[in-house]
């Protein structure tokens, strides 16, 4: 065989290879018969076929179809060790041309990644975690009171500090959509809509409630942007501290259950509190289900005491604010430090050479379909149901999922790169201490049972090894960005045992 190997910039190979031309005649030989065994032929028996015959019966594309088929896997197998490529999966047969001589038949090899972190120790990020202010545990002694709120169900307008249930779903518009949202605006800010107006659930981070509600409530996102929140029977307490966006509330006042709205929002330029929306328009859809009052209960000794009966001794009011202000001051640190971590593996992934065929992200859209169709079946529908409701293709759900696939492609390589470049390790007594913290969560009738699924089961150890070593790296992540970082020692190479010239002179 002759073959020509050419690297693509998508990161596969075009691997073009010449075979002999008896071969391919063999393989077409073999074909024939075969085909022979399925037609029916007057004069001839199945498999009896003289070839010229069934030429002229089937076609030559037929049986070149069928050799073709027969001798592309041997082919490849053959090709693939004598190229020196290292292939992430499997290679696509693309072109035959079995009329030239000699035959060729073309491959396409999707390569294994490659990633170039460049100078990912010089990342660095001030680590500066949020205080817990007053407003915060009022906020939180806030919650409480709604929590423990009385809830009466109001045929009345929406107003502020009303409970709402909605079905919520919005996209942040490009630039000409937002030129006419202003124009749309001037007629009507928060204009009623009908039943009639569709549009489509496209968010895939949300789950989804398939009820008979939303058939008919189907909103059609063809010409919309982004899709930005999407959620069923969204809880909302129409107060200034509980709003998706400023202005948000303000466009309910009003709504009756049973109402539609759809208003546009554009964020403020210098809302830090919403991340990255500053600035940014949304067009919102909103379907009001159902509205309540909520009378809340007095901030006292005795509501304190209520709230914390099933504590070991129930709090004062002091001792429940001193409480939620501790509990605020871990979830906000935890939140800080996960955000701080995301948003530094994000600069290494932005300023690495990474370089993946599409193929690794295809695998991962997948991953993520058959997650959602897991989601999907806890509600009774499949996500085969879902497309035809929704009317679409494999080629949009895969459009929906690629970018959300890509970037998961990106963070996985460069953890992978970063686990090896920093000597990350996850030692077998690391994994042994771990399995038995997860042991330790289940009643001690349970116990042993668990603790011998993780010893019969190699990859339920192997997955406790996996999230212990990707818990090590983003650990690791957090204390490049801050400067904190152990120094890496590379392996000494070894030196050659000869003596050089000029110490066999001073040795003389």
């Amino acid at each position: 065989m002759n073959i020509q190997t050419e690297r693509l910039e998508d990161q596969t190979a075009r691997v073009t290879v010449e075979i002999d031309t008896q071969r391919l005649d063999t393989a077409k030989q073999k074909a024939a018969q075969q085909i022979s065994r399925k037609v029916n032929i007057p004069g001839f028996r199945k498999g009896k076929v003289p070839y010229r015959v069934l030429l002229n019966y089937v076609g030559e594309a037929a049986i070149l179809e069928d050799a073709v088929e027969l001798l592309s896997q041997e082919v490849y197998k053959e090709m693939l060790p004598e190229t020196g490529l290292e292939p992430y999966g499997p290679g696509t047969l693309t072109d035959v041309k079995s009329e030239e001589l000699p035959p060729t038949f073309v491959y396409i090899v999707p390569l294994q990644p490659s990633v170039d972190l460049k100078d990912y120790r010089s990342i660095r990020s001030p680590y500066e975690p949020h205080e817990v202010t007053d407003k915060d545990v009022n906020g939180a002694m806030k919650n409480l009171q709604e929590q423990n709120a009385v809830v009466e169900e109001s045929h009345q307008p929406a107003a502020a500090n009303n409970r709402v249930t909605l079905d919520l779903h919005s996209y942040i518009l490009n630039d000409h959509e937002e030129a006419e949202a202003e124009a749309e605006e001037g007629d009507d800010e928060a204009a009623e809509i009908t039943d009639e107006h569709d549009h489509d659930e496209a968010d895939h981070e949300h789950d989804h409630d398939e009820s008979e509600h939303d058939h008919d409530h189907h909103h059609d996102n063809d010409d919309e942007g982004t899709p930005y929140i999407h959620e069923h029977d969204m809880q909302l307490i129409l107060d200034e501290d509980d709003e998706p966006q400023p202005g948000f509330n303000e466009a309910l006042f009003g709504a009756n259950a049973g109402d539609s709205r759809v208003f546009v929002l554009t964020f403020p330029d210098d809302a830090e509190e919403y991340e990255d929306m500053a600035g940014k328009t949304v067009r919102y859809y909103v379907d009001v289900k159902k509205v309540e009052t909520l009378t809340l209960p007095e901030l006292t000794d005795d509501f304190a005491a209520r709230v914390t009966k099933d504590d070991e001794k129930p709090l004062t009011l002091l001792e429940l604010r001193i409480r939620a202000r501790e509990n605020l001051k871990t979830q906000l640190e935890e939140n800080y430090r996960n955000e701080y971590m995301r948003k530094n593996l994000d600069e290494i992934v932005k300023q690495a050479d990474i370089k993946f065929p599409e193929a690794m992200v295809a695998d991962q859209v997948d991953r993520f379909l058959q997650d959602f169709d897991q989601r999907l079946r806890q509600q009774g529908i499949t996500l085969q149901d879902y497309m035809k409701i929704y009317q679409k293709t494999p080629e949009n759900m895969y459009a929906d999922y690629r970018d959300a696939s890509e970037q998961t492609v990106r963070r996985s390589l460069v953890l992978r790169e970063l686990a090896d470049a920093e000597q990350l390790e996850v030692t077998e007594e690391g994994v042994d201490n771990q399995i038995e913290k997860l042991v330790g969560q289940f009643g001690e009738d349970q116990r042993d049972t668990i603790r011998q699924m993780f010893l019969s089961q190699p990859n339920m150890r192997e997955s406790v090894r996996s999230d212990l070593l990707r818990d090590a790296v983003l650990d690791r992540v957090i204390a490049i960005a801050k400067g904190e970082a152990p120094t890496i020692t590379k392996p000494e190479e070894t030196k050659p045992d000869n003596v050089t010239s000029e110490n066999k002179e001073e040795s003389a």
